[in-house]
C-alpha cells in the first residue's frame, strides 16, 4: 500500500483519538465469540425486500427517500460478476459509465449529464464516494470492487449532505462492517480467457469494545484481444486490493471507525479495433499512402510506436498498452452522542498514481500513441451534526474542507503523421470549502417539508504548465505558464414537498441547483495560453417528481419519476481557435440548453421464491444556446474559426435505458438451487463529432446459478455474461482526423464460483 509519511501526520493532526484505538485494539485478541445465526434480511408485507440506505446521512427504508435511487446488493454484485465500475450500468437505469478515449479512466453520466475529459485534473460530474469519503480524482475510482455490503446510485444533484457538489448525482459505496462475532468467506473463480479471482474476508472482536474486518482480493488474467499482426494476447488484468477496518466504542456515546486500504495494478490497457478503415496517412500526408481497412473481428486490436516515442516514456516500442495504478489511503471516523444530535468528525487521506500507455491509433503506426504518468493526493475533513430520528423536525449540518494535488505528464506520439511527439507537464492545487444544511419538518403526519443549502468556495491553481515538442534527447518550440488561476463561490438549494396519502404510497415533488466545478484544458497544445484558458462552473436547475409505492397484496414494487433539467454554462469536449495554429482541443462552455426523463423501476414476486425486476430510464435534451467551432482557415495570415450554431441539436447520451431480471430459487430440502437471468439494453449514443461517431444501441443477456445449504455456509455457482455473444463498442472517437477507433465490449464470458464461510 502505498502510504506515505504525511499520511500519517495529516490523520495524526485531526485525530488524537487514534492513540486510545491502538491500545484498545489490544485487549484480549485472542478472546473467541459463538457465532450467531444470520438473521434473514427484513422484508415488508409484500415479499419484496425492505432497502435500508444511508443516502441521506441516516439509516431509513429506501421507500422514504424522497428522490430516485437505485440500490445494489452486494449479493448482485457477485452474482453478476461486476468487477469494476464500468459494469455498473447494466444494473441501474439512467447510468452510463464509458472509457475516456478507451483508456483507463472512467467517464460517468446520469440522465444524460456527463462529462467527456481523458485528463486527470478536473472534476467529474457524478460524486464517487466510498463509506461518505469522496474521491474526486477519476482515475483513482477504477480499483478493485470488493467486500461491499451495497451500492447506491442517486440521480439528480447533490451537495445540501455530500462533501462535493455535483450535478449528474451520486454513487456511494457502502462497505462491510466489522462484526462482533467471527466470521469468514473465501471465494475462487474461474472463468473464459484465463480469468481467475479469489477474495475474502475474516471479522470479529478484539475484545469487548473493539471489532476488526481484513478484506481482499486479487484478480489474474482475462486476456480477450489479440494482435491483428501477430498471435500475441492484450486484456491480461493483475490487480490486487486490501482493506482493514478497525471499530472501537470506548464508551456508550462514542464509536470510532479507522479504515485503511490500498490496490496494485498491472493490468493490460483494453485495445482499440478500427470499426472504419484507418486514413490518417492520406489525410496528412497525401495520395499514395496505405490505407489500414476496418477490422471484421472486434476482438482484433494493434499496438507499436515510434522508437523516438518508445524512449522518451521508457518503453520498448513493441510494448503492450498497459494501465499501472497504484492507491492507498486512510480514513478516520468519530461519532460522538450528544443529547440532542450526533457529531460527527470524518478525516480521509488518499494517495493515487498512474501509469498508462495507450495507443490511440489501434495499430503499429505511431499515428496517436498516449502516456499518461499521474499522482494525486486529496486530503478531507468533514464535521456534521445529525439531529436523532425524533420529533416533528430532522436535520443536519456541517463544514467540509478538501485539499487536492495533482502532478502530471502526458505524452503524445504523432511521429507517423506530423514527424514530432509533444509533452505537456503540469500541477495543480484545488482547495475547496463548503457549509451545508439540510432540515425536514413534518407539516402533517402525512405532509412534510424539506429544505436545504450550501455554499461552496473552491479555488483551483494551474502551476508550471509547459509544453513543447519532444523527443528523446531534446525539446523544442517550449511554451510555458507560471500559474493560472480560477475559482468560484456557489450555492446549492433544495426544497422537496413530501407527501404519503396512503400506509405503502409517498410522494415527492423537488426543485434544487447544481454546481459543477470549473477547471482548465490541459491538453497537448502548443500554446499554453489559449489551451488552458478556465472554463466556467456549470449550473443546473432541477425539478423532480416522483411517487414510490408498495402494493402488499399484488407483492408488487413500483416506483416512477420524472425530470426536467435546465442547463447553464454546461462543460463541453470542443476546440478553440489558436490564430497562429488553427484549431485546439480544448473544454468550452455550452451558454444554454435542457434535458428532460424519467424512469421507472419495478420488483414483482408474483409467487413465493419469485422475483422479476424491470427499470426503464428515458432522457433526452437539446442544446438551446451554442456556436461550436468545426474548422478554422487562414485569413490575412492567421487563422479564424469557421463556427456552427447547434441550437436544437440533440446532446449526447443514449435515450433509453432498460434494466430487468427474473430469479427463481428451488427448495431442495437442505439445499437451495438459485436460478436468475437478466438483460440490459441502451439505445444509440449519438454524438457530438457525426454520426461516424455514434455509438449503437445494445441489448445484452446474462445468466447464473448457484446451489448451497440453507445455512450458506459453502456455495457453487456459475454464471455467463453477453451470453447471446453481442458484438458492441461501448465508445467511439478519434484523436487525429482518419483515426476512427472504437473499444469493444466484452465477448461471451462464463465461469464457475465456489465458496466457503464460516
Amino acid at each position: 500500500m502505498p502510504l506515505t509519511a504525511s499520511v500519517c501526520r495529516h490523520v495524526a493532526r485531526r485525530a488524537p483519538l487514534l492513540a486510545g484505538v491502538a491500545l484498545l485494539s489490544l485487549d484480549a485478541a485472542a478472546q473467541t465469540a459463538t457465532t450467531p445465526v444470520p438473521t434473514p434480511k427484513p422484508t415488508t408485507d409484500n415479499g419484496i425486500e425492505q432497502i435500508t440506505v444511508t443516502s441521506e446521512r441516516r439509516s431509513q427504508s429506501a421507500q422514504s427517500v424522497g428522490a430516485s435511487i437505485s440500490v445494489i446488493s452486494g449479493k448482485t454484485l457477485a452474482a453478476r460478476n461486476v468487477n469494476n465500475v464500468f459494469d455498473l450500468q447494466y444494473l441501474t437505469p439512467s447510468l452510463q459509465v464509458t472509457p475516456q478515449f478507451g483508456s483507463g479512466q472512467p467517464s460517468f453520466a446520469i440522465r444524460g449529464m456527463g462529462f467527456n475529459d481523458y485528463a486527470s485534473n478536473n472534476a467529474p460530474t457524478v460524486g464517487i464516494y466510498v463509506d461518505e469519503v469522496a474521491y474526486p480524482v477519476p482515475f483513482g475510482t477504477n480499483g478493485a470492487m470488493f467486500d461491499i455490503a451495497r451500492v447506491e446510485v442517486l440521480r439528480g444533484p447533490q451537495g445540501t449532505l455530500y462533501g462535493r457538489n455535483t450535478t449528474a448525482g451520486a454513487i456511494n459505496y457502502i462497505l462491510n462492517k466489522p462484526t462482533s462475532y467471527w466470521t469468514g468467506n473465501l471465494s475462487a473463480q474461474y472463468a473464459r480467457f484465463n480469468s481467475t479471482k479469489i477474495d475474502g474476508f475474516l471479522s470479529g472482536p478484539l475484545g469487548d469494545k473493539a471489532q476488526i474486518r481484513i478484506a481482499g482480493q486479487t484478480q489474474q488474467g482475462g486476456a480477450w484481444q489479440h494482435s491483428r499482426d501477430n498471435s500475441d494476447r492484450l486484456g491480461d488484468v493483475d490487480r490486487s486490493g486490501l482493506r482493514v477496518m478497525l471499530d472501537v466504542e470506548p464508551t456508550d456515546t462514542l464509536k470510532i471507525e479507522l479504515e485503511g486500504h490500498g490496490s496494485h495494478d498491472r493490468s493490460d490497457a483494453v485495445g482499440l479495433h478500427l470499426y472504419a478503415p484507418l486514413t490518417s496517412l492520406v489525410t496528412y500526408l497525401g495520395a499514395g499512402q496505405p490505407i489500414f481497412p476496418a477490422d471484421t473481428d472486434r476482438q482484433i486490436t494493434g499496438w507499436g510506436t515510434s522508437p523516438q516515442f518508445a524512449k522518451l516514456i521508457g518503453i520498448r516500442p513493441d510494448a503492450k498498452p498497459f494501465s499501472h495504478i497504484d492507491t492507498g489511503g486512510v480514513s478516520l471516523r468519530a461519532d460522538q452522542s450528544l443529547a440532542f444530535a450526533t457529531l460527527t468528525d470524518l478525516v480521509s487521506y488518499d494517495y493515487m498514481q498512474r501509469q498508462e500507455y495507450d495507443n490511440f491509433d489501434a495499430s503499429s503506426l505511431a499515428i496517436a500513441d498516449v502516456f499518461f504518468n499521474s499522482r494525486a493526493n486529496v486530503f478531507a475533513n468533514e464535521l456534521r451534526l445529525t439531529s436523532h430520528d425524533s420529533g416533528r423536525l430532522k436535520w443536519v449540518g456541517g463544514i467540509y474542507y478538501a485539499n487536492q494535488y495533482l502532478a502530471d505528464i502526458y505524452d503524445s506520439g504523432f511521429q507517423s503523421v506530423y514527424k514530432f511527439d509533444r509533452t505537456v507537464q503540469y500541477s495543480q492545487k484545488v482547495n475547496t470549502i463548503s457549509g451545508f444544511g439540510q432540515a425536514t419538518y413534518a407539516l402533517t403526519h402525512r405532509l412534510s417539508l424539506t429544505g436545504g443549502l450550501r455554499v461552496e468556495h473552491e479555488v483551483r491553481d494551474l502551476n508550471n504548465f509547459r509544453a513543447a515538442y519532444a523527443d528523446s534527447a531534446t525539446q523544442t518550440a517550449v511554451t510555458t505558464l507560471g500559474h493560472r488561476s480560477t475559482d468560484f463561490t456557489e450555492p446549492t438549494g433544495k426544497i422537496e414537498l413530501q407527501y404519503t396519502p396512503f400506509t405503502h404510497d409517498m410522494l415527492y415533488a423537488s426543485v434544487s441547483r447544481g454546481v459543477k466545478s470549473g477547471g482548465f484544458t490541459t491538453y497537448n497544445s502548443v500554446s499554453a495560453q489559449v489551451s488552458t484558458a478556465p472554463f466556467a462552473p456549470e449550473k443546473v436547475w432541477a425539478y423532480e417528481i416522483g411517487n414510490k409505492a408498495d402494493f402488499p397484496r399484488q407483492h408488487l414494487r413500483l416506483n416512477v419519476s420524472a425530470f426536467y433539467y435546465d442547463y447553464h454554462d454546461e462543460q463541453i469536449q470542443s476546440a478553440v481557435v489558436n490564430p497562429l495554429t488553427g484549431l485546439v482541443g480544448a473544454i468550452i462552455n455550452a451558454p444554454r440548453s435542457h434535458l428532460y426523463g424519467g424512469e421507472m423501476q419495478a420488483d414483482w414476486s408474483p409467487i413465493p421464491h419469485l422475483l422479476l425486476t424491470q427499470s426503464a430510464g428515458w432522457a433526452t435534451g437539446q442544446f438551446d444556446r451554442f456556436n461550436s467551432v468545426v474548422s478554422a482557415v487562414r485569413e490575412g495570415g492567421v487563422f479564424v474559426g469557421v463556427y456552427r450554431d447547434r441550437k436544437g441539436d440533440s446532446l449526447p447520451s443514449p435515450k433509453i435505458t432498460l434494466n430487468g431480471s427474473a430469479s427463481y430459487t428451488f427448495d431442495l430440502g437442505r439445499y437451495d438451487l438459485t436460478t436468475g437471468i437478466d438483460y440490459s439494453l441502451r439505445s444509440t449514443y449519438r454524438s457530438l463529432f457525426g454520426k461516424l461517431y455514434d455509438v449503437a444501441g445494445y441489448t445484452l443477456f446474462n445468466a447464473n446459478i448457484a446451489l448451497s445449504p440453507k445455512n450458506h455456509r459453502w456455495m457453487l455457482a456459475a454464471f455467463g455474461q453477453n451470453i447471446l455473444d453481442k458484438h458492441y463498442d461501448v465508445t467511439r472517437n478519434y484523436f487525429v482526423s482518419g483515426d476512427n477507433i472504437a473499444q469493444s465490449g466484452l465477448p461471451a464470458v462464463w465461469g464457475v464460483r465456489a465458496s466457503v464461510g464460516f
